[in-house]
């Protein structure tokens, strides 16, 4: 098993170092060189599946500027309202931008302008689908994809159960492959559910004695 760039081990919050980038070597870099103040554009937007990584990377990105000393402002917009877009700050991530309603396309087509003529401000977005394939306003929409427009890949099958089984292993466990099946196909199938899962199984097999085997997984559940 080819070691992976997590340290699967000490999760942690979400950061640039703990994301596998698999398929999203380029995308990370970019990032990396964003977040190190060598950065190619000031504006970027995610487009991926649910569970690929966005989210991970936009708190990774505002966790990272936010050491430098930038004010950053996150929102997710599955649950956003129009008073979280009434702030003053010179970064700006905005995640699942599909489910934003009329009034708080406004506010946030306003925003990009703001930091666009600013000269100095970050804007990074993520979304379901491409900027011009977005039910939003076409104004909105076409100003996403003026920047650096990156598609997050999604770990394979193969890789998540690559990184769960590398993380039981780490904490001294062996799990079985039928169990890992058995998460993908009945479980969230992001990696940080699949991590917890894996986790909680840990915990409740040392505190119940019994080995690691599918009838426990499915007590747990």
């Amino acid at each position: 098993m080819r070691q992976l760039l997590l340290d699967i081990t000490e999760i942690g919050p979400p950061s640039l170092d703990n994301f596998i980038p698999d398929e999203n070597e380029e995308l990370l870099y970019a990032l990396k060189n964003l977040v190190a103040g060598s950065r190619q554009d000031r504006f970027y937007y995610l487009w991926g599946s649910t569970g690929c990584g966005k989210s991970h990377l936009l708190r990774a990105v505002s966790a990272a500027l936010s050491d430098q000393y930038f004010t950053t402002h996150y929102i997710n917009c599955n649950q956003a309202n129009e008073s979280d877009f009434n702030f003053d700050s010179n970064c700006l991530l905005i995640d699942n931008v599909e489910q934003l309603n009329n009034a708080t396309q406004i506010k946030l087509f306003n925003l990009y302008n703001q930091i666009r003529e600013n000269g100095t401000g970050i804007f990074l977005a993520s979304g379901s689908k491409p900027p011009a394939q977005l039910n939003l306003r076409q104004d909105l929409a076409t100003r996403l994809g003026w920047g650096l427009v990156y598609q997050v890949h999604e770990l394979t099958d193969e890789k998540k159960i690559e990184v769960i089984q590398n993380y039981a292993i780490r904490c001294g466990f062996e799990l079985p492959l039928e169990i890992c099946h058995y998460l993908l196909k009945h479980e969230q199938r992001d990696l940080s559910s699949l991590i917890e899962l894996v986790n909680a199984l840990d915990q409740l097999s040392l505190a119940k004695q019994r080995p690691v085997t599918l009838p426990l997984l499915r007590e747990l559940l």
